[in-house]
């Protein structure tokens, strides 16, 4: 297929994809994120080569270890029971399913991810859903270079503003907690995935310490 003047093989056999995903030899490079995908990822596991991706990928191996996936069982089921108590008043109506599920989702990715703090998690994937509003909006528009540079569009202000927030939003729950953590209110930064993050950013080892801007884009990731 083409993507403007771009050709695109997509991929569809599973052994296929292993071996692109399973890529030793670097025979198949990522491309490029257009601006409103680099807004939407940021630089995480998905976008990113080479040894940053080596490090993140060290840092997903963790977050979903058989382990602590188990340790979510607990919210998911959670999160299913609540809806099925909205369900409740529905009885004799019809369901939004689309959106029942899109609310589930969004319950569990907040819960798993930001654990006590899921509130804010939720505002964080509402965020990120307006974002990927954006990118199905502008994916197969054909800007010049140049000019998409130097004059921004509605879409690019408002994706830019929306990015501002989400990175807001994570600093401030990590001030938040590492503020509990100093003070002595709770032992560590949580067991969910910011917490495990949280962790990596803090770490004394030099190798394995991770920045501020890879801890947000790896919660956009996940």
């Amino acid at each position: 297929m083409w993507n403007g003047l771009q050709p695109q093989l997509v991929v569809a056999e599973p052994d296929l994809i292993k071996e692109i995903l399973n890529d030793k030899d670097r025979a198949y490079p990522k491309r490029e994120p257009t601006n409103f995908i680099k807004k939407f990822l940021g630089d995480g596991l998905v976008t990113t080569q080479g040894e940053k991706w080596f490090k993140q990928r060290k840092l997903a191996n963790h977050a979903f270890h058989v382990e602590t996936l188990k340790s979510m069982i607990p919210d998911m089921i959670a999160s299913v029971e609540m809806m099925l108590e909205r369900w409740r008043d529905y009885e004799g109506k019809e369901i939004d399913a689309y959106k029942e599920f899109k609310v589930l989702t969004s319950e569990i990715i907040s819960r798993t991810a930001f654990g006590s703090s899921y509130l804010e998690g939720e505002n964080i994937f509402n965020m990120l859903t307006k974002l990927a509003f954006f990118i199905s909006k502008n994916e197969y528009k054909v800007r010049i270079p140049l000019i998409g540079k130097l004059v921004k569009t509605r879409d690019d202000t408002e994706s830019d503003k929306v990015e501002q927030d989400i990175r807001d939003s994570v600093i401030k729950i990590v001030e938040n907690r590492e503020k509990n953590v100093i003070t002595g209110e709770v032992a560590s930064y949580g067991d969910d995935l910011l917490g495990a993050l949280m962790m990596a950013y803090h770490d004394v080892d030099v190798n394995q310490k991770i920045s501020l801007d890879d801890l947000i884009d790896e919660c956009k990731t996940f």
